[in-house]
């Protein structure tokens, strides 16, 4: 297995497997979810060659490895057995602050989705610089289709927040998915148009565009996964 040794040498030093909950990883770096971050040896572990950094913040310990992360990630889980990747153990007697279990929230929505959004970022930079050298036409056919690509990922925004926040809540991935598709969909979207507002069951709602919103799919996937607990 390519990095056993490493990611044998990292276990080590975070404490040994009993010392880990779980342990997710993001574009860079391992996260690591500790017992006992005192039992971590920050100071070997910022002495491998193979590690850039050690950064504690938001309930984890996050160890930076680089684009080479996702290799480490399965030499871990293929030598050590700490309970899964991203199952939280209870009982850990560990207490964590309010402040860090929303930043941890808050990195574990967005961690997963750096790739695309960079991705769909460097497309509009792209087709941006092509527009401005007159190498493409904002109307032409390819400008609209390579468009299409780089908007898609901060339109759709909420789907993709909907399916790794309801990971992080408990709750199950599709629905939340489905809950940010229905803030998109063209009969809801739709009400923004209607004359004199509308109307839910005789209650007066305010038709709002969520597309490439944040905090009403925080607040709505919350909801569901408490009442899924139900």
């Amino acid at each position: 297995m390519k990095y056993a040794e490493e990611a044998k040498k990292i276990v080590e030093l975070v404490g040994g497997e009993g010392n880990i909950n779980s342990l997710v990883h993001c574009a860079t770096r391992l996260r690591f979810e500790l017992k006992d971050d005192g039992k971590a040896k920050k100071e070997e572990l910022n002495k491998l060659k193979y590690v850039l950094q050690i950064v504690v913040s938001g309930g984890q310990y996050q160890v930076v490895i680089g684009p080479a992360v996702n290799d480490y990630y399965n030499a871990i889980l293929s030598v050590a057995n700490f309970g899964g990747k991203s199952e939280e153990k209870e009982g850990s007697g560990k207490k964590v602050k309010l402040t860090d279990r929303i930043m941890k929230v808050i990195s574990g929505a967005f961690s997963p989705l750096i790739p695309l959004l960079a991705g769909a970022g460097m497309v509009k930079a792209l087709l941006t610089v092509f527009t401005q050298f007159g190498l493409m036409q904002s109307d032409a056919p390819t400008y609209l289709i390579l468009s299409a690509a780089g908007n898609a990922a901060f339109y759709f925004l909420p789907v993709f927040l909907g399916i790794t926040l309801a990971k992080q809540f408990g709750g199950n991935a599709y629905v939340g998915g489905g809950i940010g598709a229905a803030l998109l969909d063209p009969n809801f979207t739709g009400l923004l148009a209607a004359e004199g507002g509308a109307d839910f069951m005789g209650i007066g709602i305010t038709p709002i565009d969520y597309s490439s919103t944040v905090f009403p799919i925080f607040i709505a996937v919350l909801v569901y996964s408490q009442l899924e607990k139900f």
